[in-house]
């Protein structure tokens, strides 16, 4: 069992042994890192550690210079001066270093301000670890969050968007829509809702085929683009129904675009071959809160209704007015 005064002997040994010079030098040359000590003017007194592997310097090439020489950004080494003059010393401060050849790099360097016994400052010693595998790895994986990010906005864009128009799909319409709703807060600002299906589609796919039909569906979308203002929001329902959602419109407004819509569509011709041109017409209906309805759902469903209301009609026209619906179911 040891006795105090063996520990005492041994901890007398190890703070010997660490004050040997041999030993000292030798721990200075066996750090990871380049460690450099500077005089109060700066100059190189001591070149140790990974300091000539990282720097490609040899010792007899460096001594006695600044260690400018070394960190060569006239902007960073200042700024590295001046936290070092304001707090005596610094950690991990991100530094442009520069090997033999002029080559730069990017290096982390921790230093401290050394003083006398009077606490007067003798110099600098400094730890400097190369950074640039560091900084290639943060690269690269900056690269890759970018193109991750790019690719998740991508997928996002498919999901919510409908492939052959480029209009928003159902849900993510209705979703945009109640979003609009929700920012206009307690002010409650009129919101217009217009549906609108495509004339005898069915027929134009049986009597052109598919790619015909999805022409008519492509200028549909192309008209409603066109008419529609910056925030409005434009999706395909689905099959040959369209939708759009008009914040701050009220019934004059939605109809008005709506009537826009059906003009443009049925003056628009489809060429087909020299001799055949493909004539499309559209019919909707349109709704506004807070007028017809108190929820978006309720606008739809009263839009719908007025959109096959138009349809009962006679088609290419646009139902605004319940009363249209029951004129023409008569």
């Amino acid at each position: 069992m040891p006795v105090a005064g063996d520990s005492l002997a041994a901890q007398t040994d190890f703070i010997a042994l660490l004050t040997d010079p041999d030993l000292l030098q030798l721990m200075l040359f066996a750090c990871p890192d380049g460690v450099l000590a500077t005089n109060e003017e700066g100059d190189i007194a001591l070149y140790a550690g990974a300091s000539e592997a990282m720097f490609g310097y040899r010792p007899v090439e460096v001594m006695g210079h600044s260690y400018r020489l070394l960190l060569g950004d006239e902007q960073a080494f200042q700024s590295l001066r001046r936290e070092l003059e304001s707090h005596g010393q610094v950690s991990n401060y991100e530094i442009p270093a520069v090997r033999k050849g002029g080559a730069a790099f990017s290096a982390a360097v921790s230093a401290a301000v050394m003083k006398d016994r009077y606490g007067c400052p003798i110099g600098t010693i400094f730890y400097i670890r190369d950074h640039s595998g560091v900084r290639q790895i943060e690269d690269a994986l900056r690269r890759n969050n970018t193109q991750l990010n790019h690719l998740v906005s991508e997928l996002d864009h498919l999901a919510k968007h409908d492939q052959l128009t480029g209009l928003l799909r159902r849900g993510s319409a209705v979703e945009a829509a109640e979003d609009a709703l929700l920012s206009s807060g307690l002010e409650r600002e009129p919101f217009g809702v217009a549906l609108f299906d495509l004339d005898q589609f069915k027929s134009v796919n049986d009597s052109y085929g598919h790619l015909v039909g999805d022409r008519v569906l492509a200028t549909l979308a192309t008209v409603m683009r066109r008419v529609a203002r910056a925030h409005d929001i434009v999706g395909r329902f689905g099959g040959e129904e369209f939708v759009a959602f008009l914040p701050g419109a009220d019934l004059a407004a939605v109809s008005g675009f709506a009537e826009r819509v059906r003009v443009a569509i049925e003056r628009s011709r489809l060429v087909i071959s020299d001799d055949i041109h493909v004539s499309i017409t559209v019919s909707a209906g349109v709704a506004t809160l807070p007028t017809c309805a108190d929820s978006l759902n309720d606008a739809l469903r009263i839009a719908d209704d007025r959109l096959y209301a138009a349809k009962r009609a006679g088609r290419n026209r646009v139902v605004n007015h319940d009363s249209d619906e029951r004129r023409s179911a008569a």
